[in-house]
């Protein structure tokens, strides 16, 4: 069976665990529960199935009864709470435990590259940028940014994205954009990333109102009351339009700036109809 390290959901690992034993031994689930201390004699077949979670208790003795030590035991630990922690920012601190315990250990976490990857909105402009300007330095590179950006950002950003391979060196050192794509790899942990970047996006589409120039720029609104059935139909139309808009990037082959799109649908009230309320 694979070490804890190499999983990205303790729930996967529990489940693996139990099945690897149970062909070898016959292991039920009433065992798995008696070795880890519990009285009920499918709660680790809940757990793995998501229907409930493990207390800080509950992962030292599920941890005990697979025999986790050492540094499986401290990845478990630090696993758990990733995929049981709802808050954005916690799960991020955790998230940096767990890499920390991987490169003790020699190891890489499926997703790395795809999180440092969406972790700054600097890198997607730079994948665009960088090839255009072949000759520019960082310090140049920096200047050319509509937000105020450090020559040292870039030169990090650059080198994460030869890092992952989306930026390639020709034979004079120029940048040039890689055929290769980013993944989502590790979904959780992608995903978590995402959301840092749209969050980093959203602030920038703020701050442009103030420092681009309005003949530069598109930003409007709509605020409108809307049903659940309305709300997948609009949905379906961003989805098609963000096609449409992404035919038009591949076609245009004289780029001479880089652009974000942002499109934004999210609520401003909870529900107001089908709660049983006559007022």
């Amino acid at each position: 069976m694979k070490r804890v390290m190499e999983y990205q959901n303790y729930r996967l690992y529990v489940r693996d665990f139990y099945t690897e034993r149970k062909i070898r031994s016959g292991f039920t689930w009433r065992d798995f529960a008696k070795a880890a201390g519990y009285s009920s004699p499918v709660f680790l077949k809940l757990v793995c199935d998501g229907k409930t979670n493990l207390s800080d208790v509950g992962i030292e003795r599920v941890a005990n009864a697979m025999g986790l030590v050492g540094a499986d035991l401290q990845y478990f630990r630090a696993l758990v709470n990733f995929n049981q922690e709802k808050d954005s920012s916690k799960k991020k601190e955790v998230f940096k435990e767990l890499r920390a315990i991987a490169k003790e250990n020699e190891m890489t976490l499926v997703g790395e590259d795809q999180y440092d990857y969406y972790e700054s909105w600097i890198n997607p402009v730079l994948r665009e940028l960088a090839p255009q300007v072949p000759e520019a330095t960082p310090a140049q590179v920096a200047d050319m940014l509509a937000f105020d950006t450090q020559a040292a950002e870039v030169k990090k950003a650059l080198k994460l994205l030869e890092k992952v391979g989306l930026l390639n060196k020709d034979s004079k050192g120029r940048f040039e954009q890689s055929s290769k794509a980013i993944t989502t790899g590790n979904i959780e942990v992608t995903s978590l990333s995402v959301r840092e970047m749209h969050r980093q996006m959203g602030e920038l589409a703020v701050r442009s109102l103030d420092e681009v120039p309005v003949n530069e720029r598109d930003i409007s609104g709509l605020t409108v009351g809307i049903s659940e059935d309305a709300y997948g139909r609009i949905a379906k139309e961003i989805e098609d339009f963000r096609r449409r808009v992404a035919s038009i990037v591949m076609q245009d082959t004289d780029e001479d700036r880089v652009y974000r799109l942002n499109i934004q649908l999210f609520p401003l009230t909870k529900k107001f109809k089908g709660r049983g309320n006559n007022a």
